[in-house]
């Protein structure tokens, strides 16, 4: 197997030598994490791209779901590649066994079955409820951003890891669905990592890199209730926020000393504010429920989480700087993202009016 693996790494070199899955700064945080344990694990890279010239919106899914129960004992664990079309709302999905899956920890490299994923391109095709979809992009990374901060050098210590591997990117390439081919041009692109023991109860994402006004923009936001990996004791709801604008990097993150947040979480809306004292950001976003697809997957012990999504959504983000405690707040930029942004509330029930996620400003 690795073998084989091996030899496509090189194959795909030598066809595209300027698409190399070998990069000059590989990022730790974008390979194969799994410690090689029999604990429940779930590890998955997820890309998503909105092509502003059609209109559509796509996501791909590559994951594995306990990589050590090959005598599969559990039944939810698999390899699996999903794919989203939201303009149609179309899911699509295929599931293999675990011995099918392959991961590089020393390199962005995943492959299941036929299908590849690096942080450069992505290669699949499958079959799934009468549908045939198969696609090949390539990726062009501009930003990234350590979402979890120093959380990341602990990788025991939390249940869930999530990393903005690509914070903002650009696709090329196509994509072809029940015959009918999408040739992606320049398209604003986005890829993030998953990983780790357990799911959250619950968790948010807003990204955007299409901002109406300023296009060199991009927003990243995530988050939820998750635990410590031993649940030694409750954890915090955790906030993570970050706003590129023209070259700086703003982070506000719950975890870091002297950041303060009131957030308030339902489907189809979302509003925070984040503030350090001397920056603050204020973000709304919004979509009409009915507009967001239901993203299933299996926990490692074999439940079913409801991940809410959108890639249409609607998001306003203004950022306000001040020179000292208690002057007044000046405004930086106000962004603003119609039908572009990705937008999710994922939980482990299926939604109902009766629950929200948050405390009312």
């Amino acid at each position: 197997m690795k073998k084989g693996i091996v030899f496509l790494i090189l194959f795909s070199f030598l066809v595209n030598p300027h698409q190399s899955v070998h990069s000059s700064a590989i990022d730790p945080h974008n390979t194969y994490q799994w410690p090689g344990d029999e604990e429940p694990w779930y590890e998955w890279w997820y890309y998503k791209l909105l092509d502003e010239k059609s209109g559509n919106s796509f996501y791909f899914c590559y994951g594995i779901v306990n990589p050590w129960d090959t005598q599969k004992t559990i039944s939810s664990s698999r390899a699996f590649v999903s794919f989203g079309d939201f303009k149609n709302h179309t899911i699509l999905q295929t599931s293999l066994p675990v011995e099918d899956f392959f991961a590089s920890s020393e390199i962005p490299f995943v492959q299941i079955g036929k299908n590849v994923a690096t942080d450069q391109m992505i290669r699949g095709t499958f079959q799934d409820q009468g549908h045939d979809v198969s696609w090949d992009l390539s990726f062009q990374k501009i930003h990234g951003w350590d979402s979890m901060g120093w959380g990341l050098g602990f990788p025991n210590l939390f249940n869930i890891y999530w990393h903005t591997a690509q914070m903002d990117t650009k696709v090329n390439g196509s994509i072809t669905l029940d015959g009918k081919r999408y040739i992606i041009e320049n398209a604003d692109g986005y890829q993030d990592r998953n990983w780790g023991h357990r799911f959250p109860e619950w968790w948010f994402w807003i990204v955007s890199n299409a901002f109406d006004q300023n296009p060199e923009s991009s927003f990243a936001a995530g988050g939820g209730h998750a635990q410590f990996k031993k649940d030694v004791a409750p954890l915090p709801t955790a906030l993570l926020f970050a706003l590129r604008h023209e070259d700086q990097l703003y982070e506000f993150r719950s975890s870091d000393f002297g950041n303060f947040f009131d957030w308030d979480f339902k489907l189809g809306s979302w509003n925070v504010t984040a503030s350090d004292g001397f920056k603050k950001l204020e973000v709304t976003a919004w979509v009409d429920p009915k507009d967001m697809m239901d993203l299933q997957f299996h926990t490692p012990d074999g439940k079913i989480f409801h991940d809410y999504e959108t890639l249409c959504g609607n998001l306003h983000v203004k950022l306000f700087e001040r020179k000292a405690l208690l002057f007044p707040w000046e405004k930086v930029v106000d962004l603003t993202s119609i039908q572009k942004a990705g937008l999710e509330l994922g939980m482990d029930h299926i939604y109902d009016n009766d629950h929200f996620y948050g405390k009312t400003p």
